[in-house]
């Protein structure tokens, strides 16, 4: 009986229950059906037992079918505190959920900005969209050793969107007093926090959520994979890549690696060692009277400061602090080789994960494709890109913008479409040069709702210049990888060849860059420049700045993710544009497409550094042209421009979706 009752076990009928069905303990299964006192009753239990088997099958093959999905991301608004992006990972989920009902896609994020006197016997809420909320604890509470010490965390559930979409946050105190996102993704919090998310993920399944793909969107899955003891991960993982040379930039020295990123048994080979037990020791006493403290009160006085430590970095080597340094990282490259490899994690946090996960994608046809023509669009990863080029691909960017309706909102001073433009879409720029004006600056009396907050700061005024054409720039704070040295040298040229133009400036906490205060300096020492620019430093609406304004500049060097174009072309503002990445996939030029184009974009694709101005003043000087001289192929652009069609397509959303089908 023990050889067949396993084949013909089901969900509902185990070996003794088998066993009872056929009265016997050790018979054929023939001879039970063809001799029992009752054929047909027998007959009807093996036909039962048949369907049972048939049932089960189906069953597992409709649970495989339905996939469980978790995508990871540090930022998703508007769940995210103090949020640093305009899209969400929600309206992709939702679109693709309309077309595919079968994946059930969540998502993890971080929760920050708590403070760090906050105790979990506290509720945690948050505003969503003008209302406070509060979050639901689940019952996924752990703890977990990262950075030499033992953590806790607890996984926590936002509402529902109106979409049903559920979105957890993960709270921990090693990294939940972070204010920003930007802060996060430094090495010594975004290790514990993706520590905690891979528990946290295998315990989905206690609140009924069993994943089987975790969608992780730019930050590295496996970060500290290399020290875990037997680390497998059934979960198959799909890595998903903006830019290779922004994940590159976050190249950190192997003793700080290490002590972000060891496990238990790692750490105890650290403070076992005698080297490194002096070393510390040594930077402890340079900075401390008193003495006789263990390993562990050693290592957490470094740190706590080492940054501060790290201040001789540029003084020297023999600077002692440099001295001690330099042994430390030498020692651990010899207690783990696997760091002193130049495709190290700890070079490139990013590298690991894409060694380790089932499948990887960029946003971009145009990247992919460049990535493997230019070495230095992936630097010390093209190599590893090449061998693990069979489990990767590109997935089109798209974006959501109904939030952001032209028509029937209060966004914009004068509502207007594609057929009215003509005459409407001027007087929104009317509006913005009057409140820009010098009056209402020094007086403050500028519409509020151009701000999302009172902490603004603005320098400079606009004039009514006489069609004057108006650029409106918005980009973070990242100099290289958003081209602002780009674009204030190509304003400054075009002030030099006395072109007659405004532009508006918007970086939120730009005035903390020497770069562009020197910039601001130099402008406001000359009167020649006065009423032709204002810059902003400060959260905005740009929804009126974009209505008013003719042109914006985006010379991106990277693989730009951001919807700033989209909601550009959503006003009728004709971006001027880097052939890179995402841009040259979702903007048309003019001069390459005379029927469909929405903008204009330099001949190359990636800039070099001792041409960059001269690169991106071809596209500028073209589109001053077109404006003064050519009204009519400027109208068609604005007119293009808004009929644009941003959202996500069916065939991007197919292609996600096989992908999904594939790693099952």
């Amino acid at each position: 009986m023990d050889n067949y009752s396993e084949n013909f076990q089901t969900a509902s009928h185990n070996k003794e229950e088998l066993d009872s069905m056929f009265l016997k303990d050790s018979e054929d299964i023939d001879e039970v059906i063809f001799e029992n006192r009752d054929l047909v009753y027998d007959l009807k239990m093996y036909f039962r037992l048949f369907r049972k088997k048939f049932s089960s099958l189906v069953r597992e093959k409709m649970h495989k079918n339905f996939t469980n999905i978790i995508y990871l991301t540090l930022d998703c608004p508007p769940f995210t505190q103090n949020s640093l992006r305009e899209d969400s990972p929600i309206d992709y989920i939702n679109e693709l959920r309309k077309q595919y009902p079968q994946n059930d896609i969540r998502v993890l994020i971080p929760i920050i900005g708590l403070g760090e006197e906050f105790r979990q016997n506290k509720k945690i809420g948050i505003n969503i969209n003008g209302v406070n909320k509060y979050l639901e604890k689940t019952s996924i509470n752990f703890d977990y050793f990262s950075q030499n010490r033992i953590y806790n965390a607890t996984v926590y559930a936002y509402p529902k969107t109106n979409s049903n979409i559920q979105v957890y946050g993960i709270y921990s105190p090693a990294f939940s007093y972070c204010n920003n996102i930007y802060e996060l993704s430094k090495i010594h919090y975004l290790a514990p926090f993706i520590k905690s998310c891979r528990i946290a993920i295998k315990k989905f399944a206690k609140e009924g959520f069993a994943p089987d793909i975790v969608h992780v969107e730019n930050i590295p899955f496996f970060l500290g994979g290399e020290f875990e003891n037997n680390f497998s991960y059934p979960i198959k993982v799909l890595q998903s890549i903006k830019d290779f040379v922004q994940a590159d930039n976050s190249k950190i020295e192997s003793f700080w690696g290490a002590i972000n990123l060891a496990d238990k048994k790692s750490m105890k080979k650290i403070c076992k060692d005698n080297v490194i037990k002096k070393c510390v020791n040594d930077l402890f006493n340079l900075h401390n009277e008193k003495q006789n403290f263990n390993m562990k009160e050693y290592l957490k006085f470094v740190y706590k400061n080492y940054y501060g430590l790290r201040r001789y970095i540029d003084k020297g080597d023999d600077i002692e602090e440099n001295v001690i340094f330099n042994k430390l990282n030498t020692r651990i490259l010899q207690l783990f080789p696997q760091m002193a490899q130049s495709d190290a994690m700890y070079f490139n946090p990013i590298m690991y994960s894409i060694k380790k996960c089932d499948y990887w994608t960029t946003f971009s046809k145009t990247y992919y494709k460049n990535i493997y023509e230019s070495e230095n669009l992936s630097r010390k990863m093209f190599q590893l890109i090449e061998k693990t080029k069979t489990k990767s691909s590109y997935v089109s960017y798209g974006a959501n913008l109904d939030k952001y309706k032209l028509e029937g909102t209060r966004m914009v001073y004068q509502e207007f479409n594609s057929d009215n433009f003509r005459e409407l879409r001027g007087k929104n720029k009317t509006a913005i040069l009057k409140e820009l004006s010098l009056d209402r600056i020094k007086t403050n009396f500028i519409d509020p709702t151009l701000f999302r907050s009172e902490n603004i700061k603005i320098l400079g005024s606009l004039d009514n210049f006489y069609e004057s054409p108006l650029f409106f720039v918005n980009p973070s704070p990242e100099i290289f990888a958003n081209g602002i040295d780009i674009i204030l040298n190509s304003v400054l040229k075009l002030f030099e060849l006395h072109k007659n133009i405004q532009i508006i400036i918007c970086i939120n906490g730009g005035l903390n860059i020497s770069y562009v205060k020197n910039w601001i300096g130099f402008l406001l020492e000359n009167s020649y420049f006065k009423g032709r620019w204002v810059f902003i430093d400060g959260e905005i609406n740009p929804a009126k700045f974009y209505a008013a304004a003719d042109m914006t500049l985006i010379p991106r060097r990277c693989n730009s993710t951001s919807i700033e174009h989209f909601i550009a072309m959503h006003y009728g503002c004709v971006p001027i544009t880097s052939r890179c990445g995402v841009l040259n996939d979702t903007i048309p030029d003019i001069f390459d497409d005379m029927t469909n184009g929405c903008g204009l974009k330099t001949k190359v694709g990636n800039f070099k550094e001792d041409d960059d101005v001269e690169v991106f003043l071809i596209p500028l000087m073209k589109a001053l042209n077109l404006y003064q001289n050519n009204p009519s192929s400027w109208n068609l652009l604005i007119k293009n421009c808004l009929n644009y069609n941003s959202n996500w397509t069916f065939k991007t959303l197919e292609k996600y979706n096989k992908i999904y089908q594939d790693l099952l």
